[in-house]
């Protein structure tokens, strides 16, 4: 008898696994957990400690902050490239609004302040896009109504002394 219920448990235990497997495999990437890993870093904006996740790869400016819920205080996501660029911003996969602040070198030359998520169902050709009015090399996402809530704009310094070497 019990040899029959360990056997059922095992054959039940082989056969559910592949589905739950392939179940996790057609998730839309709204309900997969994000993997942990993106590389974190401190800066300084004005007086204000910042922590930053890094979009360094192509992949991770495009995913960005999508698909998250929030972030914590003085958190941000810090977009780093390797070329002075006007930088074109849209919101698609995001779920609260953002200050989006542009960075040459290490001073703020501009902002898009409090941008919020397209409603949904805007297709990509109907998204707005956000775009830095000068050429720029580093890019801040922080939560909406940051910059205000701290008095910080263009001409504000960013100090970017403890980011780790990239090879730029």
């Amino acid at each position: 008898m019990i040899r029959r219920t360990v056997i059922s448990i095992l054959a039940a235990l082989m056969i559910c696994t592949p589905l739950a497997v392939a179940a996790e495999a057609t998730l839309p990437p709204w309900r997969r957990d994000l993997p942990d890993g993106r590389e974190q870093a401190t800066i300084v904006v004005g007086e204000t400690e910042v922590t930053v996740d890094l979009a360094l790869t192509s992949s991770q400016q495009s995913l960005g902050l999508g698909y998250r819920n929030g972030l914590d205080e003085d958190h941000g996501m810090l977009f780093v490239f390797d070329n002075y660029r006007s930088r074109t911003f849209w919101m698609k996969g995001m779920r609260f609004c953002l200050d989006i602040i542009w960075i040459r070198d290490d001073v703020i030359v501009g902002a898009a302040e409090s941008v919020c998520p397209d409603p949904d169902g805007t297709i990509d050709a109907d998204r707005a896009t956000f775009e830095s009015v000068e050429s720029v090399n580093y890019v801040l996402e922080m939560d909406a109504g940051w910059l205000d809530s701290h008095g910080y704009g263009p001409g504000t310094h960013v100090d970017f002394s403890q980011l780790p070497e990239f090879g730029n």
